[in-house]
């Protein structure tokens, strides 16, 4: 019994050590109770900041609706709307309020505005004859003080259910920071959940092995004498069923911090870098969720404490060594994990590279070619060495008009975009070469491109890995009334949808009414019009065109009378 009083006794003191370190890694504060919740119902969570989503953190708060929209959206303190977004996909409706403390707020995914802000939008989309807006705005234009009514909850763009996503940024960097830390009223006792630890042999490439699962408690004798950690590891609160991402990570090895990381603070652009923050091919392949307590070379995310090794473990003798993990969230709530890692140099593997791999290497540009292809990746492209495996497999569709050029495989991230320039087996005098377009896949997800010519090889670009071929399109989009048709009378009815769909990629999309250009909305293939002033009772005429990357343009006329 005095034992586990002793031992409880240290743990605590341990826990309190190392929330320390927290603080003194991430010591920035932040005005608490500035913000009141942009809704007028208790704030819980779809999502918090730095979960883990493709190609990015989760850079705000998923704010619940309970799964209503047209719920009132609040300005969340006093200052003027600097900025409006109107997209079809990411944020759909958004509107950015600029405060005089030094920072900005952001609500997305709305649906119709204020009724001044909603007309000063309306009348712009008019005179400019786009549905997409992106602009400014003066300080004098839209005042606002907290608790002013902005705008309409929604599910417009990425949204997958009504929600409000709300951010907040500083306003000099643009940097999103972490909103929970900003005194929002989100009870949360309960600490983080440590799903899985696993080892990396850092001897190699973390592209080159899986990782190894340890189990809790374990004593690891390893054959490994550089090795990284990585954890999968989830949050809760009280008022929520869902789970979030964390807040941070430490890396301790025999009371010695090796590597630390807190989300907060950091750009869209930087948080790019979260596929090499991550176990990539894990998350890709199944969603799991491995964050990394270490730092590939080619990694520049601005997370990490500055600690020489980079989160790697040295082992030089055969000594047990203590491993301790501690996850905190934004709350201060910890948990740990902890175990002994023993080097034993009889469980020690060679391994090498595929015999067909080209080692690409992070801070160098990297090219290579196959007989129909060639490849440049820039020198931020890669976070770690890469055995690229460049092959071509042959034409397997009726418009393809290349070989079909393997880029290793989808598994291994590229930070920014590189250029791919494929071969075609289309004749230079054949006229369908202004119809040939850059196809990339990966199994799941695909990228067209309209690249440019030069003499039998197209170039475009791309920020992926997968299958590329050249593929001829000569099929016009589809225009599909969705539960109305040519002639229909509206009657009380409050709006108009097509569906516009493509084989591949949709690019334009106009609607003139009486031969005037009609406001649309867009959200994945569906086109609303909501009828207003500009659709007086009586007949009309709509004329519809859709055009596709490859300029297959398809023209429809409806007539229906409103009432």
């Amino acid at each position: 019994m005095k034992k586990n009083i002793y031992l409880s006794l240290i743990f605590s003191f341990c826990i309190s050590l190392h929330s320390s370190s927290f603080a003194q890694i991430n010591s920035t504060t932040y005005p608490q109770g500035y913000f009141r919740n942009p809704l007028d119902i208790p704030m819980q969570l779809a999502a918090n900041f730095g979960e883990i989503r493709p190609n990015h953190f989760h850079m705000g708060l998923d704010i619940r609706t309970m799964g209503k929209e047209n719920l009132p959206v609040y300005a969340a303190a006093i200052g003027y709307i600097s900025h409006v977004r109107i997209e079809k996909y990411g944020y759909g409706h958004a509107i950015f309020i600029t405060h005089p403390n030094g920072y900005t707020t952001l609500y997305a995914h709305l649906n119709t505005f204020f009724p001044g802000l909603q007309a000063y939008l309306e009348k712009k989309q008019y005179n400019e004859k786009s549905w997409e807006q992106d602009f400014d705005l003066q300080p004098n234009q839209f005042p606002v003080s907290a608790g002013d009514f902005i705008a309409y909850s929604g599910n417009t763009g990425a949204s997958q259910g009504p929600h409000v996503h709300f951010e907040i940024r500083d306003t000099e960097t643009g940097n999103n920071l972490n909103p929970e830390l900003f005194g929002f009223d989100i009870p949360d006792t309960i600490p983080p959940i440590i799903s899985s630890v696993y080892l990396y042999n850092r001897q190699y490439s973390t592209y080159l092995l899986p990782p190894q699962q340890i189990k809790k408690g374990d004593t690891v004798q390893t054959g490994l004498n550089l090795i990284s950690v990585g954890v999968s590891a989830e949050d809760k609160n009280n008022v929520s069923p869902f789970k979030y991402g964390i807040y941070g990570m430490q890396l301790w090895i025999d009371d010695s911090l090796l590597n630390a990381f807190t989300l907060d603070n950091f750009s869209y652009t930087a948080s790019r870098d979260i596929n090499g923050s991550i176990d990539y091919a894990k998350y890709a392949a199944s969603k799991t969720g491995i964050q990394y307590l270490f730092t590939l070379p080619g990694n520049t995310m601005p997370i990490y404490s500055t600690h020489p090794g980079k989160g790697v473990i040295i082992l030089t003798d055969t000594l047990p060594h203590t491993i301790e993990i501690f996850v905190r969230d934004a709350s201060d709530n910890i948990n740990t994990r902890r175990f002994i890692l023993k080097y034993n140099p009889t469980l020690q593997k060679t391994y090498s590279f595929p015999s067909n791999a080209t080692p690409c290497m992070p801070g160098k540009i990297n090219s290579l070619q196959s007989m129909n292809s060639k490849v440049q990746f820039s020198a931020n492209a890669f976070y770690d060495i890469v055995p690229f495996v460049l092959a071509e497999l042959a034409v397997s569709q009726p418009n393809q008009v290349s070989p079909a050029i393997q880029l290793h495989n989808a598994a291994v991230p590229v930070h920014d975009s590189y250029t791919l320039s494929i071969k075609t087996n289309l004749e230079a005098s054949s006229s369908l070469r202004n119809k040939v377009l850059m196809l990339l896949s990966n199994g799941k997800d695909s990228y067209i491109r309209k690249g440019t010519w030069q003499d039998d090889w197209m170039t475009a670009q791309f920020r992926n890995l997968g299958t590329a071929k050249l593929l001829i399109d000569t099929i016009s989009p589809v225009i599909t009334p969705i539960n109305w048709k040519n002639g229909t009378t509206f009657n009380g009815t409050k709006s108009l949808v097509l569906n516009c769909t493509d084989n591949l990629e949709l690019t334009d999309f106009t609607a003139m009414l009486d031969d005037n250009w009609l406001l649309f909305s867009k959200k994945s293939t569906y086109f609303t019009y909501k009828f207003d002033d500009h659709c007086e009772p009586g007949p009309h005429q709509l004329k519809v065109s859709a055009s596709d990357l490859a300029g297959n343009k398809t023209t429809k006329i409806f007539t229906f009378i409103k009432k």
